[in-house]
């Protein structure tokens, strides 16, 4: 069951990344405030699916909650801004191989942390995702110098995003609060955070103007990480994060590099770019399927 919940997640991460790209590109956006509606939108989803699945508030205990604050002050709070800055600099394709390296990262960081076992499989699978981003990194394109940029935002979104991960398996093994609600939860403080950032960083007058914008512009990305993250915390409350974390990162890269190639065609699909997702993703499947 965890398997499939993290592949439904997956999906809908990479839809996120595709039509954020098409978004941006159509309406020129900031991404700060992209970021922001897109987890608003997000947060309102995953409430009204926790609600139908019979959360009260009252079930929403500190105890319970606090956790969730965490994850959600990160990831999707500081990430999603990064990840999406990324995505307008590099393309979606190039950002999500990066994130190809979540799973070395969580599988490090838990490692660390949660008391799973490290091995040999561990190293070399390390290597070949942190070798799918050089490859990017290396990449002779058109303005790379802002190509790096977004590259390297991406590598701070990964962390993040191993964070997320280890963090949501030890949280949602201690906490009472049922998925959906986790998510909603999560989903909300990460919104908060997003538009504090955003309002700080546009005058109010800017930040009008793209907030209305980024209505109708984000609706998909929102409805589709607002599906995603419940079975996501769903899958972490079934499996470990070795299992998990590669699981996720290979659907994911497969499917925007899919999506992105298939609505976008143009610079996302190179030889390069499908050398660089192939190693990327054997690093991460061989992590995935020896633990």
């Amino acid at each position: 069951m965890s398997v499939a919940l993290t592949c439904f997640a997956g999906v809908l991460f990479a839809a996120n990344a595709t039509f954020t790209r098409l978004a941006l590109d159509r309406t020129r956006i900031r991404t700060d405030v992209a970021a922001a509606v897109t987890i608003l939108i997000a947060a309102s989803v995953a409430a009204v699916i926790a609600i139908v699945g019979g959360t009260r508030i009252n079930d929403l205990s500190w105890a319970d909650s606090r956790g969730f604050f965490v994850i959600g002050a990160i990831s999707p709070g500081i990430a999603q801004s990064t990840f999406y800055a990324a995505i307008r600099m590099a393309g979606p394709s190039r950002s999500t191989i990066v994130l190809g390296t979540v799973p070395a990262w969580s599988v490090v960081l838990a490692t660390i942390f949660l008391n799973e076992l490290w091995s040999a499989s561990v190293v070399v699978g390390t290597l070949l995702a942190v070798m799918g981003s050089i490859l990017l990194a290396t990449e002779g394109v058109k303005e790379a110098s802002v190509s790096r940029l977004g590259l390297a935002l991406a590598g701070l979104t990964a962390l993040q995003f191993a964070l997320r991960d280890v963090l949501a398996r030890s949280v949602t093994q201690e906490s009472n609060l049922s998925s959906s609600a986790a998510a909603a939860m999560t989903l909300g403080v990460g919104a908060v955070v997003l538009i504090v950032v955003a309002v700080g960083a546009a005058r109010p007058s800017e930040f009008a103007k793209n907030l209305r914008r980024s209505m109708p512009a984000m609706l998909i990305p929102g409805l589709a990480i607002g599906l995603a993250m419940p079975a996501l915390l769903a899958a972490f409350e079934r499996g470990r994060v070795g299992l998990v974390s590669p699981i996720l990162g290979a659907t994911q890269t497969v499917g925007t590099v899919l999506l992105s190639g298939l609505l976008m065609r143009g610079s996302e699909i190179n030889k390069r770019v499908i050398f660089a997702v192939s190693v990327t993703l054997a690093g991460g499947t061989l992590i995935g399927v020896t633990r």
